[in-house]
């Protein structure tokens, strides 16, 4: 059975860059870790794989707000790669400070540049770093979270700004909410949201932002990659 390979994108400050190509490997895929360097230096592309991934961490050290410096790399000097990847409808993925990098290019409405969501600081004014209880809510046309609709899981978050803010009136947006904190409907009360939002997780087709550290469980249960995996195989 062929094996898809997946990219795991690494720029400064990304830390869970093993983990997640562990994570990947343990549902049946090839992974390799790719540094912005060696795209820039024309040794491998970016896009040559059936799914990219941003890993957790603190990219680029997380100045001025979390994942914002790697999202306007993303729309002014990769620009051309990713808009390849939208136009091939090629999986993206992004965990933590991944996701809020992919919400801040656009990634997630499938419009880079134009971002309808940001992740703003936590209620709590603190990086929260706590386990809980998140549920899973599948839309049609959503790789990442097929037949995983009511799941309930216990995982890890770790972020300091993980409250969204929606920039444009409802409707005008195409993502939709793929995973709560505390309960199906979605709690925001502190502790069972980290950031004062019931909002865990979001997913447009095949690009899929969330927060929880689903790659640092040990005990093998990578439901959502092995969709990720499942849909390119």
């Amino acid at each position: 059975m062929r094996k898809p390979f997946v990219h795991i994108l690494w720029y400064p400050g990304v830390n869970c860059h093993h983990e997640t190509k562990y994570a990947f490997e343990k549902v049946g895929a090839r992974a390799k870790i790719l540094t912005i360097y060696q795209h820039m230096k024309r040794k491998v592309r970016i896009q040559d794989c059936d799914i990219l991934v941003l890993a957790g961490g603190f990219g680029w050290g997380d100045h001025i707000r979390a994942g914002v410096i790697a999202a306007i790399d993303f729309i002014y000097r990769f620009a051309e790669v990713f808009q390849l990847m939208l136009d091939q409808d090629k999986p993206i993925a992004g965990i933590c400070n991944g996701f809020q990098a992919i919400a801040g290019a656009g990634l997630l409405d499938r419009n880079l540049g134009n971002p309808t969501l940001l992740l703003d600081r936590n209620l709590s004014g603190t990086y929260e770093h706590m386990y809980v209880q998140v549920f899973m809510h599948h839309h049609p046309g959503c790789i990442w979270t097929e037949g995983l609709d009511g799941m309930e899981f216990k995982d890890i978050v770790a972020f300091g700004e993980g409250r969204k803010v929606i920039l444009v009136p409802e409707g005008e947006y195409s993502w939709k909410v793929a995973a709560t904190y505390g309960s199906l409907e979605g709690k925001s009360g502190y502790p069972d949201s980290p950031c004062g939002d019931p909002v865990a997780g979001i997913c447009n087709r095949n690009i899929f932002g969330w927060f929880p550290h689903q790659e640092r469980r040990m005990d093998d249960i990578f439901p959502v990659f092995e969709n990720g995996v499942r849909a390119v195989r």
